[in-house]
């Protein structure tokens, strides 16, 4: 039953009788179903995908493992309603509170039997380890992605603002096969590259600017996430000071990254490297963060990183450093755990781009 099956192992180890989802990307990783304004419902014996009529026949096509139930929206609970009859008969029903507002919580309250027991669940935890059909997925974002920038510093001028860099990034990934921006993108130039997400201005790029871009594909679902720093013109010793530091802390972190290690350790580690070369204060932001069919999700690669990290994890290892006023630098991979550390999504030189 492929990965459906895993919603009643976790049933079971909870002692959940049903269990009603409704996060998107949780009832797409189980099920397939690429839509939303649905309920993801199962027991021990059936799996139902409660939907409404725009829905229908895109469930139907898409799920395989799964049965389709349409409702009529005739008022705000009546999807819940539809829900509350399935699990009629049972006492301890489950429900994703993660993503749960209080009143969907509150009209399934009152869609059940008055003695039936609600437990508030977290599923996050399902979609840590990626599969081999996730990573492919993934290194298709991530190859999107790659060949898009690689076209972009080929055009990339002094005289250029930071929001037609961005619409053409955007462009060209759309243009290789993206299904569009994992996140909107972020080009950051000059005193502005100090802010870790610069939204792209009217600002010109010049000579003697720090240029960040911070950008990523769609593919399937499944987001890529990367960061490249470049420096217009010929670099000074300043530029290459910062760079060095942070291509350093990359290269740590990606060397540290081991099956075992927690997310806390592994941001620690690299956060003292960082101080230990005057910059600590500099680096406000957590070293990184998973990476799926959500932008940010588990494992956190941040001081709150208390799971060991697992292979087949996918993640994100983005020091930076970020001096206001002045300009910043960050360097972001995105990586699969194997057991002999990671190995990166993207195929980006890291070495400091001088656009001459």
């Amino acid at each position: 039953m492929e990965r459906i099956g895993r919603i009643f192992k976790f049933m079971k180890e909870h002692g959940l009788e049903c269990i009603a989802i409704k996060d998107v990307y949780t009832i797409r990783y189980l099920t397939g179903f690429t839509g939303d304004s649905s309920i993801l419902y199962a027991d021990d014996r059936i799996a139902v995908l409660v939907t409404d009529g725009r829905y229908t026949d895109q469930a139907r096509a898409e799920l395989k493992y799964c049965r389709v139930l349409e409702y009529k929206a005739e008022n705000n609970s009546s999807i819940w309603e539809a829900v509350g009859k399935l699990a009629a008969k049972h006492q301890k029903i489950g429900f994703d509170g993660d993503v749960f507002s209080f009143e969907d919580a509150k009209a399934l309250r009152e869609a059940l039997p008055g003695t039936a027991e609600m437990v508030s669940v977290s599923l996050s935890t399902l979609r840590l380890v990626k599969d081999e059909r996730e990573l492919e997925y993934l290194w298709q974002a991530h190859k999107i992605a790659d060949a898009a920038f690689e076209r972009l510093l080929k055009e990339l001028k002094a005289g250029m603002t930071e929001k037609e860099l961005a619409a053409r990034l955007e462009y060209y990934m759309r243009s290789l096969g993206s299904e569009g921006v994992s996140f909107d993108t972020i080009v950051a130039s000059g005193h502005r590259s100090a802010l870790p997400h610069g939204a792209p201005t009217d600002k010109v790029v010049e000579v003697g600017d720090f240029v960040t871009f911070d950008f990523g594909a769609l593919y399937q679902g499944y987001h890529s996430d990367t960061t490249r720093t470049v420096v217009m013109g010929m670099a000074n010793f300043w530029h290459r000071e910062l760079y060095t530091v942070v291509q350093e802390a990359q290269y740590r972190g990606m060397k540290a990254a081991k099956p075992g290690i927690t997310g806390k350790e592994l941001d620690a580690e690299i956060r003292g490297y960082i101080e230990s070369r005057g910059y600590g204060k500099y680096f406000n932001h957590g070293l990184g963060h998973g990476v799926g069919l959500e932008i940010h999700e588990l494992p956190n690669i941040n001081s709150r990183g208390d799971i060991p990290l697992q292979e087949g994890m996918v993640f994100s290892i983005e020091p930076g450093v970020y001096i206001q006023g002045r300009g910043g630098v960050r360097i972001e991979d995105t990586v699969v755990l194997t057991k002999e550390g990671v190995h990166s999504l993207t195929a980006l030189k890291k070495t400091l781009t001088e656009i001459v």
